[in-house]
C-alpha cells in the first residue's frame, strides 16, 4: 500500500467533516494537502445535487441556532454577575 493509499484510507476512516476541517485549518501539509483536497473532489463529485443543496442550507442554518444560545448565556451570565455583587455588598 502506498503512502497516498494509506492517508486516503486514514480520511475515510475519520470522515469527511473531518477532513474539511483539517484541511481549512491548515493540518495537512504539502502532498498530503492535495492527497486531501483531491479526495474531497471525488467525494463531492460522487454527490447528487441534491444532497449538495442540502449540506449547503445545513451549513448556512447552523450558526444561526447557536446565537440564541449563546445570548441566553451571557444574559445569564450578567444576571448571576449582578447577583453576586449585590450579595457581597
Amino acid at each position: 500500500m502506498t503512502n497516498e493509499e494509506r492517508f486516503i484510507a486514514s480520511c475515510q476512516r475519520i470522515g469527511e467533516s473531518e477532513v474539511r476541517q483539517k484541511l481549512n485549518a491548515d493540518r495537512y501539509e504539502g502532498q498530503r494537502a492535495v492527497w486531501a483536497a483531491s479526495w474531497l473532489a471525488q467525494v463531492d463529485g460522487s454527490k447528487s445535487e441534491d444532497t449538495k443543496a442540502e449540506e449547503k442550507a445545513r451549513l448556512l442554518t447552523k450558526p444561526r441556532s447557536l446565537i440564541p444560545a449563546v445570548s441566553t448565556f451571557l444574559l445569564l451570565m450578567l444576571l448571576g454577575g449582578v447577583v453576586a455583587f449585590w450579595a457581597l455588598r
